[in-house]
């Protein structure tokens, strides 16, 4: 089975070798390349398939000779006939490959050659950069339903993608392009490796290179650029060819397998956050400590708090929230900062919301909101609040309460959207919003959750989240359930709705 596909999704990369015209007219050293690519830890080995009178015709005007190129004063037909790999050998080039544990893959160069290697049981195919433009080849090889590795030297933008229509068209979509400059050998300046994450993104398929350059270093970055294949001409020391001037020789070859493959490892997955082996030294990262005696009500400042390593303190970016607050409780030198000794509501940012904590000045709008008859008959205590009430409530309360966090939210023109809440208890943090009417429907909650959330998470330390909601509130009840809550308990008119942070 054709393991290009399993490598890939393996986040491996696949490495062919490609014999090409290597072999020097002789069928024991094609075998013998076979059995030396087995040694060099490659995928796959890569022969072509094709005779002088299917690439071309014999014609000696000047459309048919080869200039300024490796192949100077070589008539088309005269170059195709000495390179090509007899069609006699391919099934035992083949199967030395199986017997050997090595993927075969052969390039076609015309109908006739996709029907032969169907034959013999080929499993993909290849497309060579200069067939890239022969869109009926590419319909018919595709038609076959395996495997498709296009080249793509010389191509534009718009040859690459009718390419890939092609083989979509055919209800193949089992691609793989590979960069290419088609120089033999290729200039570094030439080679252009930025082109691959944007082939990634252009066409949505795996990319990887087919490498015509001198040694391997082009083959290592295209790896680290997103590259999941790799193909280089590969010859045997002393067997002089069409091929031979570009191609690496065998020990050449195997360090490349390995550096490609070692690349691939450090180029790795997109993953931010700390390591199995980073996260043993996260304790020495740095936080806010206490670096004087506090008593209970003095203010903190820059002289009593510093950022200092280590990390059990609050993260530093609450330093300018912290300053100016005062302490809930006597902290001794070197104690860690947390929300038990001083009350940190921080502002908060989403795409649409600025989050800032309540203060006296809002009361009269958060009773505005709060005391709205259709928005307080779902609240557990249903009735209209006065303001020396509230007043009294956030003074003698919510000032002193290390575990309860309210936050405003307003949008980008300045209007208040709705006020949002955490209360801690232990690891558990209760959340609830009050949006409002003219912002429903709007996704503002759902924002404003999800951010204070994290915060309870990543700051708090909580571990659950639960929400009470009205029987009868609809809305937030499918509300709630989209943001991952699920219910748990019915206790008379409400719901109770966990999630795990």
């Amino acid at each position: 089975m054709f393991r290009i596909f399993d490598k890939i999704q393996n986040n491996e990369v696949y490495v062919i070798a490609e014999m090409s015209a290597n072999h020097g007219g002789s069928l024991e050293n094609a075998l013998r390349i076979v059995r030396e690519v087995a040694k060099t830890g490659a995928d796959c080995l890569k022969i072509q398939t094709y005779t002088a009178d299917s690439i071309t015709i014999d014609c000696d005007n000047e459309f048919f000779r080869i200039k300024d190129t490796l192949w100077d004063g070589y008539k088309l037909y005269d170059l195709y006939r000495d390179a090509g790999t007899p069609y006699e050998w391919q099934e035992q080039i083949k199967n030395e490959c199986e017997a050997l544990g090595l993927d075969f893959l052969s390039t076609p160069f015309d109908n006739g050659a996709v029907d032969f290697l169907e034959s013999i049981g080929c499993e993909a195919y290849k497309i060579a950069s200069f067939e890239l433009v022969d869109i009926p080849l590419i319909e018919y090889a595709a038609s076959k339903g395996k495997p498709m590795i296009m080249s793509c030297g010389m191509a534009s933008a718009e040859e690459i993608a009718d390419a890939v229509d092609a083989c979509k068209r055919m209800g193949n979509e089992q691609i793989v392009l590979l960069k290419c400059c088609s120089e033999y050998p290729a200039n570094w300046e030439d080679m252009h490796l930025a082109n691959i994450p944007d082939m990634l993104a252009n066409y949505g398929v795996p990319v990887g290179l087919s490498d015509h350059s001198e040694g391997y270093l082009a083959a290592v970055v295209c790896v680290s650029m997103g590259a999941c294949v790799v193909e280089k001409h590969v010859k045997l020391e002393g067997v002089e060819s069409a091929d031979s001037a570009f191609s690496m020789t065998m020990e050449g070859f195997a360090e490349m397998v390995k550096a490609v493959k070692d690349a691939k490892v450090i180029a790795g997955t997109v993953k931010y956050g700390p390591t199995e082996g980073e996260k043993k030294l996260l304790p020495f990262r740095r936080s806010l400590f206490v670096v004087k005696d506090v008593k209970e009500g003095e203010v903190f400042t820059t002289e009593n708090v510093r950022s200092i390593r280590p990390s059990q303190g609050m993260p530093t970016k609450y330093m300018a929230n912290i300053l100016g607050k005062k302490a809930l409780c006597d902290i001794a030198y070197g104690t860690p900062l947390s929300t038990k000794c001083v009350k940190l509501v921080p502002s908060l940012k989403t795409k649409r919301l600025i989050l800032s904590e309540i203060t006296e000045e809002d009361t009269q709008v958060i009773m505005d909101l709060r005391n709205d008859p259709e928005v307080f008959a779902y609240f557990l205590n249903p009735h209209a609040l006065e303001l020396e009430e509230h007043l009294k409530w956030f003074h003698n309360t919510y000032e002193k309460d290390p575990d309860r966090f309210d936050w405003l939210g307003r949008d980008e023109n300045g209007k208040v959207v709705g006020t949002f809440r955490l209360k801690r208890n232990g690891e558990i943090v209760e959340a609830s919003y009050l949006v409002a009417k003219e912002f429903y429907g709007q996704g503002y909650a759902k924002e404003a959750l999800l951010k204070i959330l994290s915060f309870a998470k990543e700051v708090l330390g909580c571990t659950t989240a639960i929400a009470e909601i009205h029987k009868e509130n609809e809305k937030s009840l499918r509300f709630i359930q989209k943001l991952g809550f699920e219910k748990k308990i019915k206790e008379g008119n409400f719901y109770t709705y966990q999630r795990t942070l």
